[in-house]
């Protein structure tokens, strides 16, 4: 059995968790290697897990999946849930504390496990399998950095074609178009592209607005090879920028490198956040950085632990994956510059995994 079935097994018998019902695409993966549209997975904590399918996808399943016992539905006869309940009661009987993951399961399929388990306590699952995902085996943080040389291909294109005139879509266009040929599987996330106004939105996805000349324009995208994912953030101006404008971008390249040297084995999540704070403090620019300002990478570009945030006390490990800065300090008179890459946590340091650089202008 995986390694990281094994810890989990551990987990739900210290939490008294009798079965566990697992529906996050990104968690299906992370146990089954392998998660289909319609999958999910029963977790025991003396038992072998079961990986639940549509029965037309159960060829590619027994492919792939890395877990021996498996369970068919037919919809709509039978709902996926449905068939995953049915599979618990049968494993196992007495079940009064059931694992879901609260920030992810719909009403509805929890309306059906309480059909089945009426008595039935529902315990959040999802922090206990966040820790367990945010240490990387050796085998994982490889091809963290085969999406991240991914990452860097995609840059350079998107970069490429910034001029006035182009809109954000055509430059998100470039970058997809680069990580597809070059066999990531899709954009980690819905790649982002600001340029002007919009940079200093929260989560700026590429809009059909044309770039403006002199306009300062944000990109942020990552890759995805082998289920693993990347983030890289650049920017860029169309044309040349003012003095302000080059300053303030170097001085996000200071903080980052800040934030970057105090990450290490053993350092609290909130050392990174001060140390890119006292940067931004000494040019009186600090009152206008969030209060997070990097997060974990894996499965997803942007995992929920790690959080690099203000008095965090979370502790960092060797061999998490972190991507910083996500966020910048959001000045409106120059807009929200920033500047990210994906960093592998070790003893020594940071190892900066995205090797694309930043142009400082």
């Amino acid at each position: 059995m995986p390694e990281p079935l094994e810890q989990m097994q551990r987990e739900m018998a210290a939490a008294k968790i009798d079965a566990a019902i697992l529906l996050k695409p990104h968690n299906v993966f992370y146990f089954g290697g392998y998660a289909s549209v319609c999958s999910g997975v029963v977790l025991f904590p003396d038992q072998e897990p079961v990986f639940t399918i549509l029965w037309l996808d159960l060829p590619e399943a027994k492919e792939q999946c890395t877990i021996d016992k498996m369970a068919t539905y037919v919809f709509p006869r039978e709902s996926l849930t449905g068939r995953m309940a049915q599979v618990a009661a049968k494993k196992k009987a007495n079940i009064q504390r059931i694992g879901v993951e609260k920030d992810f399961m719909q009403i509805r399929h929890l309306e059906v496990l309480q059909k089945h388990f009426p008595q039935a306590e529902y315990v959040h699952i999802s922090p206990m399998i966040d820790r367990l995902r945010a240490i990387k085996s050796d085998e994982e943080v490889a091809k963290i950095r085969k999406s991240a040389a991914i990452a860097d291909q995609a840059m350079a294109a998107a970069l490429a074609a910034v001029q006035p005139g182009v809109s954000e879509l055509e430059v998100a266009a470039e970058a997809e178009y680069v990580m597809s040929k070059a066999g990531s599987l899709r954009p980690a996330f819905s790649t982002f592209v600001a340029s002007g106004p919009r940079t200093l939105l929260a989560h700026p996805i590429a809009s059909p607005k044309l770039i403006e000349p002199g306009e300062p324009v944000v990109i942020d995208l990552g890759a995805i090879w082998q289920g693993y994912s990347s983030d890289l953030c650049r920017t860029a101006f169309a044309g040349e920028p003012s003095r302000e404008q080059a300053d303030y971008l170097r001085l996000v390249v200071e903080a980052q490198a800040a934030c970057a040297g105090a990450v290490k084995e053993g350092a609290t999540a909130h050392q990174p956040w001060q140390a890119a704070h006292d940067v931004f403090q000494a040019h009186g620019v600090a009152r206008y950085l969030p209060d997070d300002i990097g997060y974990g990478v894996g499965l997803r570009q942007s995992e929920f632990y790690p959080i690099l945030e203000k008095d965090s006390d979370t502790v960092l490990k060797a061999n998490m994956v972190v991507a910083l800065m996500q966020t910048t300090a959001f000045d409106k008179k120059v807009g929200g510059l920033r500047v990210e890459d994906t960093f592998l946590v070790s003893k020594e340091g940071a190892e900066r995994l995205t090797s694309h650089q930043q142009e400082l202008y």
